[in-house]
C-alpha cells in the first residue's frame, strides 16, 4: 500500500494552503465569528479558483478529481482558520447525493451553480433531539399532480439562513422514503436559527415545512431510495468533518509551537521545558494517527469500498484526538489562550462543534460493536 501523496495531490494541498494563508485575514475571521456571518467574499473566490466542488466532473464545473482531494483542501483551509475553512467546506452539503443518485438534469441544474459559487445547498434530514433517531422521522410528501406538498419539521439544519436549496428526506405514502431538493424561496418555509458556541460562521437551526410545493422533477432517484441517500450523505459528511478536525488540530498545534518558541517563562522559552515538549510530541502523534485513518476512509470512498467500521473508527479517533490536541494547545497558551484575540480561543470552540458533527463516542462505539457482533453472529450461523 502506497501512503505517499501524488504530485498532483501535493500541488492541490499546497495551492489550498497558499490561498488560505493569503486570503483568510485573522481580523476578518474574528469579525465573522463574532457576527455569526458566513465568509461571502472568500466563498466566491474559492469557487472561482476551483476549490468548491473540486471532486465534481469537469462537465459539471468541477476539476474531475476525487473526494480525497476535497478532504485535502478542507484540511488545508481549516489549518489556517478553523471557522472559515469549515464554513467553506459546508457550502455544498447534499451534493454527494446528487453526484451518486441524481439524474443528468438534476446534476446540471444544481451542481454547476454550486461549483461556480452562485448557489449554496444544505441537507435537512434530522428530526429527533439527538439527530440520529430515524424512527422519529415524520415529514411527509403528498403527491399533487406534477408536484409534492411537503409537511414537517427538520432540526439541526446547517447553512439554514443562506442555503438556496435543502436536500430533504420525507415519506410518501405507497412509495416510502424519498429525497427532494426544496427551493428556499417556496412559500410555507419557516427558518428558526439557533445560536451555538462554535463554528459560528455556519448558521444553524430548525426548518418548518407547511404544505411547501416541490416540483416532481426535484425528486432524486426513486421512491424508497431515501434511506440509501441518507447513508451516503452521512458518509460524505463524516469525511468532511474528519477533514475539518484534522485541519483544526494541525492549526492548533502550529499555533502552540509558535507560542512555545516565542514565550519566555523563568528566563527560558516554553519550548525548552520537557513538559511542553512532550505535550507537543503527543499532539503530533494524535494528529498523525487521525490523518491516516481519515485518508484511508477517503481513499475507500473514492474506490467505492467504504467500510462502515473503518469510518466509525476514524470518526471516533479523530474526534477524541481533536479534543485532546486543542485542549493541550490552550493549556500551552495559558491565560492568553482564553482571549478572543487569540485564534486558539475559537479553534477550541470550533473543535467541540466539529466533534458534535462527528458524533459522540457512545454512538460510534455502539455502531462499531453492532457491526462487529453482527459479523460474528453471521459467521456462527
Amino acid at each position: 500500500m502506497d501512503f505517499e501523496l501524488t504530485d498532483e495531490q501535493k500541488d492541490i494541498q499546497r495551492a489550498a494552503r497558499e490561498f488560505a494563508q493569503g486570503e483568510f485575514d485573522p481580523d476578518l475571521a474574528l469579525e465573522l465569528d463574532e457576527k455569526g456571518a458566513p465568509p461571502e467574499t472568500l466563498w466566491r473566490k474559492a469557487a472561482q479558483l476551483g476549490f468548491i466542488g473540486i471532486h465534481y466532473p469537469e462537465e459539471l464545473g468541477g476539476q474531475g478529481l476525487g473526494f480525497f482531494e476535497n478532504v485535502l483542501t478542507i484540511e488545508a483551509f481549516c489549518r489556517v482558520d478553523s471557522g472559515i475553512g469549515s464554513a467553506l467546506s459546508m457550502v455544498d452539503l447534499g451534493s454527494e447525493i446528487l453526484l451518486k443518485f441524481g439524474s443528468k438534469d438534476l446534476k446540471e441544474r444544481f451542481l454547476i451553480p454550486l461549483a461556480k459559487g452562485a448557489k449554496r445547498m444544505s441537507i435537512a434530514f434530522a428530526e429527533s433531539e439527538d439527530g440520529s433517531n430515524l424512527s422519529t422521522l415524520k415529514t411527509i410528501s403528498v403527491r399533487r399532480g406534477d408536484s409534492y406538498l411537503l409537511q414537517g419539521k427538520k432540526r439541526y439544519v446547517l447553512n439554514i439562513t443562506f442555503a438556496d436549496w435543502f436536500v430533504t428526506l420525507s415519506k410518501e405514502e405507497g412509495e416510502g422514503w424519498i429525497t427532494l431538493v426544496v427551493e428556499r424561496q417556496q412559500q410555507g418555509i419557516t427558518l428558526s436559527p439557533v445560536e451555538k458556541m462554535g463554528l459560528r460562521m455556519i448558521p444553524f437551526g430548525d426548518l418548518d415545512f407547511n404544505e411547501v410545493r416541490v416540483d416532481l422533477k426535484n425528486r432524486i432517484g426513486n421512491g424508497g431510495d431515501g434511506m440509501a441517500h441518507l447513508q451516503h450523505s452521512q458518509w460524505a459528511m463524516a469525511l468532511k468533518s474528519s477533514a475539518q478536525a484534522l485541519g483544526t488540530a494541525q492549526g492548533a498545534l502550529d499555533r502552540a509551537m509558535a507560542h512555545a518558541k516565542q514565550r519566555e517563562q523563568f528566563g527560558r522559552k516554553l519550548s525548552q521545558f520537557q513538559a511542553i515538549r512532550h505535550k507537543l510530541a503527543d499532539m503530533a502523534v494524535d494528529i498523525e494517527v487521525a490523518r491516516w485513518l481519515t485518508y484511508k476512509c477517503a481513499t475507500e470512498y473514492d474506490q467505492k469500498k467504504m467500510d462502515s467500521v473503518s469510518l466509525s473508527i476514524a470518526k471516533l479517533e479523530t474526534g477524541r484526538r481533536l479534543a485532546r490536541v486543542v485542549d493541550e494547545a490552550l493549556q500551552i497558551f495559558g491565560g492568553y489562550g482564553y482571549m478572543v484575540e487569540q485564534a486558539i480561543e475559537h479553534y477550541y470552540r470550533d473543535a467541540w462543534a466539529i466533534g458534535a458533527e462527528l458524533g459522540t463516542e457512545e454512538e460510534e462505539k455502539d455502531t462499531i460493536a453492532e457491526i462487529l457482533l453482527g459479523s460474528e453472529q453471521r459467521r456462527k450461523t
